[in-house]
């Protein structure tokens, strides 16, 4: 992948208008040696198991980045990881010495509810925040002034994405599971609930847990007997391991829906259910040649080892992005790069095309595609069968 000024501007979608920019990128780069990206991630507490895979993967993106002279050939990245324990509070300190030790970019954990804070502090040093891979699309709009970004095109569509799959394989009836404890594991099955019942599904149940449950045998119990044809679970380990657990000691037999956050390799503890099952994620194109492909190939060189999980790509993609904006902003402003960054268009990524300039979904929300996977128990891999974007989904509220 080129990585020179006038191939990223164009990679962009931003133009030979911004052209004019690369004499004030030049001056700045020559001002600085570095371009810092500060992260408040979790290393240590239940969000870990996300943010632990897509650091791998921001590596990845650095390394390659660094190797052609950094962005524009000329100013290196360098990041900067701080332990915030999945602490909301925490997250706000840890961003205010990411701050202070002259970070230009701010990303936080992988759950816009926890990083907010966090992420109200950078907007308020006006600098551009994005979650590593949190999804609730409700997150963006409460970061002032443009500043909040997701790196996934958010729970909205993911649900939709589910329904509409639901919907062709023929399912009518369907029992959902989610939770009050945060957005992402609401929002995601309300928008599944509505799309559904558009394409003449009926949700014949819901059921509700709290983040960090260990007995689902209640749950379990009333969709199994129920007359679902689809169960659809928004949830993450350890509260989609034990439900799944639970489904299985239930003797379920029904097709389970699940969701982006079970994309990853501890989900495999889960067990026989997950043959049943069929996840909402990204991966993108995986053909010889596709950006996926040369990203696993310099992956292995690196780690000796394949991906942990699809999501894995996500770091790579939020590193990409952000030197894209910044090469097209000419400037380490954070005003600038927020702007540059609104405006990406056709960004190639691991996962896809990232899109945020006029973004269908909101603002600070990309358009990437989603990938439909299933579960190869024996070797713990996770099989794409397609990749999409739903026809039609909730708006932002």
């Amino acid at each position: 992948m080129k990585n020179s000024t006038a191939s990223t501007i164009k990679r962009a979608g931003i133009g030979l208008a911004a052209a004019t920019a690369m004499m004030a990128w030049s001056l700045a780069a020559h001002a600085e040696d570095t371009y810092k990206i500060g992260w408040a991630s979790d290393k240590s507490n239940y969000l870990s198991f996300v943010d632990e895979p897509l650091a791998k993967g921001m590596e990845v993106a650095i390394d390659e980045i660094n190797a052609k002279g950094g962005i524009g050939g000329k100013m290196k990245i360098e990041l900067d990881r701080r332990d915030m324990k999945s602490d909301p509070m925490l997250g706000a300190t840890v961003v205010q010495e990411l701050i202070a030790a002259g970070a230009k970019f701010i990303v936080t954990t992988c759950d816009t509810d926890v990083s907010l804070p966090g992420a109200q502090m950078a907007a308020k040093a006006s600098l551009p925040v994005m979650s590593s891979c949190g999804a609730d699309a409700a997150g963006p709009s409460q970061v002032p002034d443009g500043y909040g970004f997701l790196n996934v095109p958010g729970s909205l569509t993911q649900g939709a994405f589910l329904a509409e799959y639901a919907a062709a394989q023929g399912y009518k009836k369907a029992f959902t599971l989610k939770s009050k404890s945060e957005g992402y594991t609401h929002t995601l099955a309300n928008a599944f609930e509505e799309r559904f019942k558009e394409l003449g599904g009926e949700i014949v149940g819901q059921a509700f847990y709290t983040l960090g449950d260990s007995s689902y045998r209640v749950t379990a119990t009333k969709m199994v007997d129920s007359d679902a044809d689809v169960i659809m679970s928004n949830a993450f380990p350890s509260d989609s391991t034990a439900f799944l657990k639970d489904m299985e000691r239930l003797g379920n037999t029904k097709p389970l829906l699940l969701v982006d956050g079970n994309d990853t390799p501890v989900i495999f503890d889960a067990g026989k259910q997950l043959a049943l099952s069929v996840m909402a994620t990204y991966g993108g194109d995986r053909s010889p040649g596709s950006t996926f492909s040369k990203f696993e190939e310099e992956y292995r060189a690196k780690f000796g080892a394949d991906p942990d999980s699809l999501q894995t790509a996500l770091g790579y993609d939020l590193v990409i992005a952000v030197a894209a904006a910044v090469e097209a902003a000419g400037s380490t402003d954070g005003p600038a790069v927020r702007d540059a960054l609104h405006n990406l268009d056709n960004v190639h990524g691991a996962t896809g095309l990232i899109t945020y300039k006029d973004s269908p979904i909101g603002k600070g929300i990309p358009k990437k595609d989603y990938a439909l996977v299933k579960f190869d128990l024996d070797n713990k891999k996770f099989i794409t069968l397609s990749t999409g974007f739903p026809e039609k989904f909730p708006p932002v509220k």
